[in-house]
């Protein structure tokens, strides 16, 4: 069946198409040819989108490419796009013709790219005895697409998205998924720190090892060696008699009963502020009774009061009321909030520092340098110390 218009009554009565802003030439009106002429030049600006990139015949077998007045964007960069003219199409075939990233009109006889980030497809031009029989507007598959995960980049899944980013909302972009999502490699380590189980290396190193075993014959033992940080070995294991985490170190024994941490660690210096750093995701369900600021090297500044601050969130809220900071008037060499330096972490009480399990941490390194200054902060770690609400 055909498609109906309105009726009669109801076209007569309307005056203006408010979405578009298209006035309606009402009955009698004079000159006519007028207002006919209004109604095109309203129709024209609110079509005026419709005709970018649209390919028209100029010739028997040629044809040519409107301009798109603002930028296409391909491959997330803007394309300058000024129109096209004469663009030759063969005889007796099916031609696509799409915009390329730099902007050039591309034709071909096999289909389009494989690559649905690499160009915006145009049109599909079929010719025979020498003249063009018909143009198919191919623009659709661009602004009318439904992009999949692999021509967004990522390698999570729907899922793994929608979980991270309710926990920190806009401070992870797609780049940032990607990396923590690849796994094992260097790229991941610049949002997120990953080592592997064993490890040789002359630098900071951490692991974790999860056993479901309550039993103290499971026999699980984690090596920690910190050459930058501690002098001597710190090993970590259960206690056989009791099934409760064993520290050992200096020749000192303490007894962990109950407690989880995080921790974010910046390599290097920190040069500028860092933003919705990824601590990790809550292991247990509890609460969080201190955030710790570390620094390997403290920053030296000829003002005082220059540093830097830690602020840690959970699912993107603050955890203190006052976050820990260390300035340079704490002085040179390594500083921590745990020591005694600079301003220890006030927590709140409000319930916000309250954590379940599958919550997600982050936190911003705000790196304060009003002063000259002498010497950065280095290996910056900020620490969030949990509290088991329950045995898990």
């Amino acid at each position: 069946m055909s498609e109906r218009y309105p009726d009669d009554a109801a076209l007569l009565a309307m005056d203006q198409d408010q979405p578009t802003g298209v006035e309606y030439i009402p009955t009698g009106r004079s000159p006519y040819y007028l207002e006919f002429r209004k109604l095109v030049q309203r129709l024209l600006l609110a079509g005026g989108r419709a005709n970018d990139l649209r390919v028209y015949q100029d010739g028997d077998l040629s044809i040519g490419v409107r301009p798109a007045p603002g930028s296409v964007v391909i491959h997330n960069a803007a394309v300058a796009f000024g129109g096209a003219t004469g663009v030759v199409v063969g005889n007796n075939v099916t031609t696509n013709v799409w915009l390329d990233a730099s902007g050039a009109v591309q034709t071909g006889t096999s289909g389009l790219p494989a690559d649905r980030t690499s160009f915006v497809p145009l049109a599909e031009v079929v010719s025979e005895a020498g003249a063009i029989t018909s143009i198919t507007d191919l623009r659709g598959q661009a602004f009318l697409a439904i992009p999949d995960l692999t021509m967004l980049g990522l390698t999570a899944g729907a899922g793994e998205i929608n979980q991270t980013l309710t926990g920190i909302n806009a401070t992870v972009d797609a780049a940032a998924l990607n990396k923590l999502t690849g796994g094992q490699d260097v790229s991941a380590d610049s949002e997120h720190r990953h080592e592997q189980l064993y490890g040789n290396v002359d630098a900071e190193l951490s692991h974790r090892i999860i056993n479901d075993s309550a039993g103290g014959a499971a026999n699980v033992a984690v090596v920690f060696d910190l050459p930058s940080k501690l002098p001597d070995v710190t090993t970590l294991g259960p206690d056989a008699a009791t099934g409760y985490l064993r520290q050992q170190y200096n020749g000192a024994t303490f007894t962990l009963i109950g407690s989880s941490s995080g921790q974010y660690r910046n390599e290097g210096a920190l040069a500028a502020t860092l933003t919705g750093k990824l601590i990790g995701v809550v292991p247990v369900s509890g609460t969080v009774v201190d955030v710790v600021l570390s620094i390997g090297t403290n920053m030296q500044s000829s003002v005082g009061t220059d540093g830097v601050t830690a602020t840690a969130k959970v699912n993107g809220t603050t955890l203190t009321n006052t976050a820990p900071t260390i300035t340079s008037a704490a002085g040179a060499g390594f500083k921590s909030t745990a020591r005694g330096n600079g301003t220890a972490a006030v927590m709140k009480t409000d319930g916000t520092q309250v954590v379940q399990k599958g919550d997600v941490l982050t936190v911003d390194l705000t790196r304060t340098a009003a002063g000259t200054i002498s010497q950065e902060a280095t290996n910056v770690v900020a620490m969030v110390v949990i509290r088991a609400g329950r045995p898990e």
